[in-house]
């Protein structure tokens, strides 16, 4: 169970974000946390922030801090000042954001295919505003 200020560490997240996918293409997403028990992202076509692609939710009920994408639910089973840990609940994967300092975060994605343990790191670079 957690609580409303374990979900309030979810902060770290907030801001713009440049990745690279699996196949080395740029993306762009943005965290916000519009009210005291959801956090949302969104991804973006390109790094003017205008064109959205896509996006999910992070919610906080009753005790269980839930993420949404499209069909796919995972529940938080680690909350902390720097990390997050979501297991699937109806999802492919098990994943994990990591703060590595103010300016950069890691999303490490985990998965078992033919039998053996898979994993995939992709690291975001916050995007500063001009």
């Amino acid at each position: 169970m957690f609580s409303i200020e374990d979900f309030a560490q979810l902060q770290f997240l907030v801001g713009r974000w440049r990745g690279e996918s699996a196949d080395g293409k740029p993306f762009y997403e943005e965290y916000d946390h519009p009210g005291p028990n959801v956090f949302q992202s969104h991804r973006y076509a390109g790094e003017s922030f205008v064109e959205r692609t896509d996006g999910s939710t992070i919610s906080f009920k009753d005790g269980e801090i839930i993420s949404q994408w499209g069909d796919f639910t995972w529940r938080a089973s680690r909350i902390g000042r720097d990390s997050a840990v979501f297991e699937p609940v109806s999802a492919p994967s098990r994943f994990e954001w990591r703060r590595v300092d103010e300016a950069t975060l890691e999303a490490h994605q985990h998965w078992t295919a033919e039998g053996k343990e898979q994993q995939h790191t992709i690291r975001l670079a916050r995007v500063i505003a001009i």
